[in-house]
C-alpha cells in the first residue's frame, strides 16, 4: 500500500519534553454514571519518566500509571505546565486518562 495504514512512529521529541519532569500532582479522568466527568487527584509530588519504552508516573513511592509508549496517546497541555497521557494502565488493568501537572521550573 501507499502508507495509508502504516503504524505511526512514536514522537520522540514530545516524549523528551516530559521525560524526567517533576510532577506537582496527578489527576485521573473519571466518568460518572450520570454522564458527567470528574477529575480526581490520585497523587502528589512525583515524577514522570519514559523507561524501557514505558511511560511511568510515580507519586511518592507509589506507581500511579504505567503504559507502553506505542500503546498510549500523550498530549502537552496548551498552558505548557503538564501532559495528558491515556492508555491501558498496567497497574489498574483499565484504560485510564491521567493528567500530570509539572512542578514550576525556570526556563
Amino acid at each position: 500500500m501507499f502508507g495509508f495504514f502504516k503504524k505511526e512512529k512514536k514522537n520522540t521529541e514530545l516524549l523528551s519534553k516530559f521525560d524526567g519532569r517533576q510532577v506537582k500532582y496527578v489527576t485521573k479522568r473519571v466518568e460518572l454514571p450520570d454522564g458527567s466527568v470528574n477529575y480526581d487527584i490520585v497523587g502528589k509530588s512525583g515524577r514522570i519518566a519514559v523507561i524501557d519504552e514505558q511511560i511511568r508516573v510515580i507519586c511518592g513511592e507509589k506507581d500511579v500509571f504505567n503504559c507502553a509508549v506505542n500503546d498510549s496517546k500523550y498530549y502537552l497541555l496548551m498552558s505548557g505546565d503538564g501532559v495528558t497521557v491515556e492508555g491501558n494502565n498496567t497497574i489498574t488493568g483499565e484504560y485510564d486518562v491521567i493528567t500530570a501537572y509539572y512542578s514550576y521550573y525556570r526556563k
